[in-house]
């Protein structure tokens, strides 16, 4: 296991060819009811195509379910030393956060690349009439240095009033408006 969430977990998987991919397990216990289960897999099913329209988006590969859970593959974030070079007995996704936690603060230039990037990112979402809901630096991961929005999961209709986010990063009004969204990087970025 590579990383855990309030809805589930992520694993380091490695494809018959030999690809590492990370998969994320969400399980059905996890939701108020088999209603918002089937719409989180339908979401992340919709999603699913949408994710490789945009470099800013982290790339679903597959998604299924079962009775128990859902999942889905994607695209393996760089490892938080080593870049592409991925140890399974090591690997650390890499993300904002990793960065951060190595360094501090980022340069004004590397806030002012990384925020263009996730603006870019999220006009592309907000086009589509999604909003993402849980930006922050665990978030945004690294894959070939690229910065991605992750944690797609949480995506939703503009609108959709279920609350969903974290601390710190959500607007006084609440999550759920490509505004909120605006409010969340800019907090990131600072």
């Amino acid at each position: 296991m590579i990383g855990r969430g309030a809805y589930g977990e992520i694993w380091l998987a490695r494809t018959v060819t030999g690809a590492f991919r990370a998969v994320k397990v969400v399980y059905r216990s996890t939701f108020e009811s088999e209603r918002t289960f089937l719409r989180e897999f339908e979401g992340m099913s919709a999603f699913e195509p949408i994710s490789r329209a945009h470099p800013g988006f982290i790339n679903i590969l597959h998604v299924g379910r079962t009775a128990d859970y859902l999942y889905y593959s994607m695209e393996l974030a760089d490892d938080h030393l080593d870049g592409r070079k991925i140890d399974i007995g090591s690997y650390e996704p890499r993300t904002l956060k990793t960065d951060l936690a190595r360094q501090e603060r980022l340069s004004a230039d590397e806030s002012i690349r990384l925020g263009l990037s996730l603006t870019e990112a999220l006009e592309a979402l907000h086009k589509r009439g999604l909003t993402h809901r849980d930006i922050k630096p665990s978030n945004i991961i690294f894959s070939e240095n690229v910065p991605k929005l992750a944690d797609i999961g949480l995506v939703a209709a503009s609108g959709q009033r279920s609350f969903v986010g974290t601390e710190g990063y959500v607007p006084p009004e609440g999550p759920g408006t490509p505004r909120a969204d605006i409010y969340s990087l800019g907090k990131l970025l600072y």
